[in-house]
This record gives structure tokens, sequence and C-alpha cells, in this order.
């Protein structure tokens, strides 16, 4: 994989290079950028499949490159001293984060993943509209499977229930998802687009409320589907449905 190094610090952009080409047969380092504007001109030039991307530069952060630029035809990992920002590296679909001082075993990982993402991954990538949910009328949400990924509306999204490592997200239309990703990936992407975990394995849309049955502690959902409220989290839902 064509490999991109963009990070301000010398000696970050040193150590991950000294790592790829010691441990990473599979990672061709092809260059280095030390800002927003010089990454953004080097992934114009060079067209890498793999980019290692910092998030704060002096002339801006990582997200403000990627959101300059018309799609994401590569992979990318984003490198930062802040965990915060782990939640905003999974909203932009990235293929794995890490926190500096960088690690050997942990950049070898995020390499192996993204040679064994799915082989048409790279080269048909969604639009990064669709990333960054400019059309905040209807915003969307990425969700990858195994075989392939999903733009889809976040109105459309039903519920999420949890299966270990695992998350099933429930659609509107009928259909099913099964994700590699916990129900805390889940919560911390949704949360802030409407979404409630009312029990430690159910994630739940709340504009998807049908009713609530105080006796049975069940929420009643527009598919169909029933899911428990936990005893510690009953009173807050109900002060959240009220707010709706």
């Amino acid at each position: 994989m064509r490999t991109l190094i963009i990070d301000d610090e010398p000696n970050v952009r040193q150590v991950l290079r000294n790592i790829l080409e010691l441990y990473t047969p599979q990672a061709e380092v092809i260059g280095e950028a030390d800002s927003v504007k010089t990454g953004k001109q080097m992934i114009k030039e060079l067209q890498p499949e793999l980019v290692f991307l910092d998030i704060q530069m002096p002339d801006g952060t990582g997200f403000d490159l990627l959101s300059a630029l018309e799609s994401i035809n590569f992979s990318f990992v984003v490198v930062t001293a802040f965990e915060q920002y782990a939640i905003k590296a999974i909203k932009f679909s990235a293929i794995d984060y890490l926190l500096k001082p960088v690690n050997t075993h942990e950049v070898i990982r995020s390499v192996e993943k993204a040679a064994l993402s799915h082989p048409d991954e790279q080269h048909n990538r969604i639009k990064l509209d669709n990333f960054l949910n400019r059309n905040k009328s209807e915003p969307r949400v990425v969700l990858k499977t195994q075989d392939s990924i999903y733009s889809v509306k976040v109105n459309e999204l039903i519920r999420c229930e949890s299966d270990k490592n695992y998350s099933t997200v429930f659609l509107e239309n009928g259909k099913s998802l099964i994700l590699s990703r916990t129900l805390k990936d889940m919560e911390s992407l949704l949360s802030e687009e409407g979404f409630f975990r009312v029990h430690q394995s159910h994630l739940i849309n709340l504009r998807k409320v049908e009713y609530f049955e105080k006796s049975s502690a069940m929420i009643f959902l527009s598919d169909g589907s029933k899911v428990p409220v936990s005893s510690r989290r009953k009173d807050y839902f109900i002060r959240l449905m009220e707010k709706l």
C-alpha cells in the first residue's frame, strides 16, 4: 500500500516511518507532509492508499484536511495525543486511531486492518459529503459490514443490539446489518443524533418509540420490536421522552 505520513512533528514522522519500513512490508512510505496544506497537496499528487493523519497541526486539523477533499479514495489512520478525538475518527470512518506516543504493535495492527479491508473499499468509497453530514436535514452515518459499506440516513435506524464485540443494526426497511463494533462505539457515534442506550444490550432511536409500557418496562418501537429498559435508566428515559 502506498502510504503517506502527515504530522507536524518531525520525530513522530520519523518513528512512524521507521516502524513501517522495519515491520510492515505491506506498506510503502511514499512521502511525508507537515501541515494541512502540504498534506492536501501531497494526497492529490501522490494518490496514497493509506494515510497516517495527525489531528492538530499549525494550520488546522486533520479533519479540516478531510473536509477539504472532494472524496476519500484511501484508508486512513488518525494519530493524536488526545483520546476525545477517537469518536470523531469513528464518524469519519477511520480504519483505526493511534494515541501518541505511537506504539509499534498498534502501528502494525493498523496496517493489517488496512490491508484486510474490503478490496473494493479504497476505490469505491462513498462521497465525503456522506461522512460529513453536510445535509443536516438528513444526516447520514457510515456503517461497515464485513462485505460492504453503507451510507444510511440516521432516521432510518431503529435500534442497535449488542452481541459481545459486534452490534446488529436494525433498519426501517426491515434489513439488519452486523457490524464489528461494540455497542459502546455505536453509542458514541449516535448519541448526538437522538439515540439513547436504554439497556446494557440495547441502543434505540428515540424518534422511533411508539409507546412505553411501565408495568413491564418495555419499549415498543415503530418496526414492531420491543426492548427492555433497565431499572437504572428508566427514570432518565422517561424524562427524555417527555422532552421530545
